[in-house]
């Protein structure tokens, strides 16, 4: 008799974690499970993406798969304009008030934010459509799709901010696996079906199904004016900073159709498809990052953001550089894995895949972007200036060399702003909170000189076996300027592993 409640218990637990109830305890998961649970949450999340473009690209072809691009860069681009940062607000917000213990302050930011997230993802729907038929000459259905995107990619990125303020990242992460899931069926189905016109219903019913049971419904009262204009203000910045981070590259995809080929601009479509997954991966620790530093910047613990900054930099630093440094050395045996069934029509894409591989490598270091949106209020109006910068170079990039180098010139500006973005913000808190990364930056310096002289040696003796001897090498090299970080990390999981 005493094992009956087994099954009421463990359908207790799911249900606490699938529907969790606002979380108010004044403490984070370890930075590190956080940053697990995060990858995790993007990984499957990024297949879903990934999916489209690789089942479609196949299957389809490149000026199919153009198409469907375009249509999702377009809602990608325009959820940007208010409700992605709605979410950061409601993240950082909710997290603040979590971290001052004020429990019907938590919940009603979380509401008052949803009210102008929706709002305005349904104006942009609208713009959605317009823009999809009379600017991007889309067909009717994959227009109408662009605006349901907006609203259910809107609804995704809310209810995200929502959980990482609560510091719910395993609710994150198990819903993440069900929205994919559900995601990739539906795409099959559509598929082998035949159905092309409904080829984006799949990622808006993913999406919308992470979103639903996490929606704010319940509110702890009146906010004070004073912290509306104060979560206004923060959305209305951290949108141009989003936008201006983030918008660049959806812009390019947009723009670049008026200066080559759709054949061309589905080989630009298909290496954004494979370089954005992994410039995700960089990002989620940044996602984990921030509501503990808003959290600690709130308590007064200086010391502790600056701590968790120099640390997590390294760790970026030294991981993700060498990812993106075969990823751009083994640009084109990628190019010919994924898309083997069509590999002639997208050869075009691997030039491009190396240039947008240095671009979001540029992306991936920078701790200096949480830093600033979480501490003090001018910090989101410096980062917003920064993106602004390199969206204008990038911008002014791709129209300036887009009649001669087309498709290509949407790269390079891509490149140019990352790099003018990536370097303000890291630069700012570098000489603000005096941090020691004259060294690391060296390191980084002489890393991206390393990947050039391996494409280099590639380029000049094409073939398999000079890829791989050129990889080793520059793996090699880079353990070796990097042993005083990787030392003790590499100490760390051998005394795991002995202990296990």
């Amino acid at each position: 008799m005493t094992k009956t409640p087994a099954p009421a218990t463990s359908s207790g637990r799911w249900r606490g974690i699938l529907f969790p109830p606002p979380n108010h305890e004044n403490r984070d998961n370890p930075l590190g499970s956080s940053f697990v649970l995060t990858v995790i949450a993007v990984f499957v999340q990024g297949l879903s993406r990934f999916g489209y473009s690789l089942l479609v690209g196949n299957m389809l072809g490149s000026e199919i798969l153009g198409q469907v691009n375009l249509a999702i860069s377009l809602a990608l681009f325009l959820v940007l304009l208010w409700p992605q940062a709605s979410g950061n607000a409601a993240s950082k917000f909710i997290a603040m008030a979590r971290g001052q213990q004020h429990r019907e302050e938590q919940l009603s930011v979380a509401v008052y934010t949803s009210r102008t997230a929706a709002l305005a993802s349904a104006v942009l729907a609208v713009a959605a459509v317009v823009i999809a038929t009379w600017f991007l000459h889309l067909p009717p259905s994959y227009a109408l799709s662009a605006g349901l995107l907006v609203i259910a990619l809107s609804a995704y990125n809310f209810v995200r901010g929502v959980r990482t303020g609560n510091n719910q990242f395993v609710t994150t992460a198990i819903w993440d696996c069900i929205s994919s899931g559900i995601t990739l069926t539906l795409l099959l189905v559509v598929l082998l079906g035949g159905l092309t016109p409904l080829l984006l219903l799949p990622l808006s019913i993913g999406y919308l199904c992470y979103a639903v049971p996490g929606w704010p419904r319940r509110s702890g009262g009146q906010l004070p004016a004073s912290l509306k204009r104060q979560i206004n203000s923060f959305t209305a910045w951290a949108a141009v900073n989003i936008i201006t981070a983030s918008g660049l590259l959806q812009l390019s995809m947009m723009l670049g159709k008026h200066y080559d080929t759709p054949l061309a601009v589905g080989q630009y479509s298909a290496a954004v498809s494979i370089a954005t997954p992994a410039s995700m991966l960089s990002s989620s620790m940044l996602v984990a990052l921030a509501p503990t530093v808003a959290r600690m910047y709130t308590a007064g613990d200086m010391a502790g953001v600056q701590r968790q900054l120099d640390s997590l930099l390294r760790v970026m630093v030294l991981v993700f550089l060498p990812v993106f440094g075969v990823g751009i050395l083994w640009a084109r045996p990628v190019i010919h894995l994924l898309y083997n069934a069509r590999a002639h029509e997208f050869e075009g894409a691997v030039p491009l895949l190396m240039v947008l591989f240095f671009a979001v490598s540029a992306t991936s270091f920078n701790t200096s972007n949480s830093r600033l949106n979480g501490g003090e209020s001018w910090g989101v109006r410096a980062l917003a200036g920064c993106n602004a910068l390199g969206l204008v170079l990038g911008i002014a990039t791709f129209l300036w060399w887009g009649p001669s180098l087309g498709i290509m010139s949407a790269a390079l500006g891509y490149l140019v702003g990352c790099l003018v973005s990536s370097l303000g913000p890291l630069v700012i808190v570098w000489i603000h909170d005096r941090m020691r990364w004259a060294g690391l930056m060296t390191r980084v310096a002489l890393g991206y000189l390393l990947i050039l002289a391996a494409l280099w040696f590639i380029l000049t003796l094409p073939g398999l076996g000079t890829t791989v001897v050129a990889t080793l090498s520059f793996l090699v090299a880079w353990c070796a300027i990097s042993w005083r970080d990787l030392a003790p990390r590499v100490a760390m999981v051998a005394r795991r592993l002995r202990r296990s």
